[in-house]
């Protein structure tokens, strides 16, 4: 017995639409790059840099939650607050940070879905 084109379509269709929803419902990993700008910075300080510009972030999604505007290109921003990145350091005019303080620092400011933060190694804040 032949089918008609139209209900082998309709059957292809509801089969890759199946896919799709079961595929992306997993939980997946994924690695992107953020670009590094800063706010608040401490009393008394008037400029800011970092060792790096970019911060590559591992993050913990459902696949349909990547797709959401947060994970955009254009929202790929880390707004670090430098006053509470160095609040619980003694006053210098450099700070360093591993990634694992990073991951937490983020962590617990906006990026719950975060695992880790694979570049840099080490970020370097200088404050004038």
């Amino acid at each position: 017995m032949k089918l008609p084109p139209l209900a082998f379509l309709v059957c292809l269709v509801l089969s890759a639409i199946a896919w799709f929803f079961i595929n992306f419902s997993r939980d997946q990993e994924h690695t992107l790059e953020y670009k590094l700008i800063y706010s608040e910075l401490p009393e008394g300080k008037k400029s800011c840099t970092f060792s790096d510009t970019t911060l590559l972030l591992t993050f913990n999604t459902r696949g349909l939650d990547y797709l959401t505007p947060e994970y955009a290109e254009e929202n790929r921003i880390v707004n670090l607050s430098v006053k509470e990145l160095v609040k619980n350091k003694n006053k210098r005019s450099a700070y360093s940070f591993s990634n694992k303080e990073l991951c937490s620092f983020l962590v617990d400011n906006g990026y719950p879905d975060l695992i880790s933060v694979e570049k840099p190694e080490v970020l370097t804040l200088y404050v004038k």
